[in-house]
């Protein structure tokens, strides 16, 4: 099959987890012997989203990567940069509140998130293709994008949204992924594809066909070779003896705010512990930051994006991974603190409570509940053994359930009942 992605971002270097989902999937049907073509953009950081991305380089870049079946797209900066984007996003779920429906109208204005330019020509370019694959509803354009072009050529359209249901139905960032034009882009897609049971659940009480949804989870990459030594890091990034770690961008619904509260309010009974972040920064924490004072602050070690060696290596040198975020799909972080035998926190919000169960493989708490958060990890600290007992069932989970190989062949199989809708084709080999 020639199979066509349509994503907001795309790996390297964008660093995301649903990126690195769609480049892990691309990858597995690679190696199935499907053609893959990818439209996509020239994001490299979700600020480029709205300040805009297009370098001396494009053109060069755009060639090369076209050659190699990815095109990317220069993306236009939005008015009034994030506050801008922020304001017509609050003005669109708005909207969707008023009486009726409003998906025309929010689809016209869903064509600035982001703002990309030749996009449709980008997709068409890799025509003829079998089947087009949509990624990511909360940044929308690409994907409406995808499921137009599939209409106008007759192809089957599928969608992976990468629901955020946050804490419920009237969470601020589930209104932001579940608006008119969205839910009628997943009620007309061909097949929606989905991390785990809470986001199939949540989108069938939106009214999406249930016979069209399949659950196809996620995976994680092999650990790099040869890990840098805890010596090495402390060398590199300053780093002190014992630390917890977050992985993911560092913003209040992701939980990297409350999960600086957790150990600064944690510090007073382990004054020797610390946070380390890795990840993109955000204007909301370097403002939290500013406002610490420096005894605080020095616990808090924001390290930015680092290599996938480096973030390994610092998984595997921490105490655990603490995150309590409400914007995680699934939380593919939490399945790279397994393999390394590292325990979880995590919160009762998003698909988190789907991967990590509760007690046996991690510990769950309330979003924005700092101190039950705090509570959480003094209780890792004072339990070896349960810390120990938690991060070793993390391990044997992911390697029996998690893997990419797994993800390719589910998601191949929805792709040739589709194509091949006479064929029975029973679960396929990847």
């Amino acid at each position: 099959m020639r199979i066509l992605f349509v994503s907001p971002a795309y790996p390297p270097p964008f660093p995301g987890g649903g990126e690195r989902f769609v480049g892990a999937l691309a990858n597995e049907m690679h190696t199935a012997g499907h053609q893959i073509a990818v439209a996509t953009t020239l994001a490299q950081r979700e600020r480029d989203f709205w300040a805009g991305r297009s370098d001396a380089s494009t053109s060069d870049r755009q060639a090369a990567d076209a050659s190699q079946g990815v095109m990317r797209c220069t993306l236009r900066p939005f008015p009034g940069g994030r506050v801008g984007l922020l304001l017509w996003r609050k003005l669109m779920v708005i909207a969707s509140s008023l009486p009726g429906n409003h998906a025309r109208c929010l689809q016209s204005m869903a064509h600035r998130v982001p703002s990309i330019r030749d996009l449709t020509p980008a997709v068409e370019g890799f025509l003829p293709a079998d089947l087009i694959h949509g990624f990511n509803l909360s940044w929308e354009y690409p994907a409406l994008v995808g499921r137009e072009v599939a209409r106008r050529y007759g192809i089957p359209y599928v969608i992976t949204p990468f629901m955020h249901f946050g804490t419920g139905a009237s969470d601020r960032v589930a209104r932001n992924t579940t608006m008119d034009h969205q839910i009628e882009l997943l009620r007309t897609s061909d097949a929606v594809l989905v991390l785990t049971d809470l986001e199939r659940d949540g989108l069938a009480k939106l009214g999406v066909p249930q016979q069209r949804i399949t659950i196809i989870g996620a995976g994680v990459d092999p650990i790099p070779n040869r890990l840098p030594s805890l010596d090495d890091l402390r060398g590199t990034f300053q780093l002190p003896d014992r630390f917890f770690i977050f992985v993911g961008r560092n913003s209040y619904d992701k939980g990297a705010i409350h999960a600086a509260e957790g150990v600064l309010s944690m510090s007073r009974h382990a004054p020797h512990r610390h946070l380390v972040l890795v990840g993109q920064t955000t204007p909301e924490f370097d403002r939290f930051l500013k406002r610490l004072g420096p005894t605080d602050r020095g616990l808090i070690h924001p390290l930015g994006i680092v290599s996938e060696t480096d973030k390994h290596a610092l998984i595997r040198a921490s105490d655990a991974l603490v995150l309590p975020s409400r914007t995680d799909s699934f939380g593919i972080a939490i399945l790279e603190a397994w393999v390394h035998g590292r325990p979880v926190v995590g919160a009762k919000a998003g698909g988190i409570p789907a991967v990590i169960d509760e007690g046996r493989n991690g510990l769950l708490v309330p979003f924005g509940d700092v101190q039950a958060l705090s509570e959480a990890m003094m209780r890792l600290l004072a339990n070896p053994t349960l810390a120990t007992t938690l991060g070793e069932e993390g391990r044997k989970q992911t390697a029996n359930s998690y893997t990419w190989q797994q993800v390719g062949c589910r998601a191949l199989g929805v792709y040739q009942s589709l194509v091949h809708p006479s064929t029975d084709t029973g679960q396929p080999a990847v």
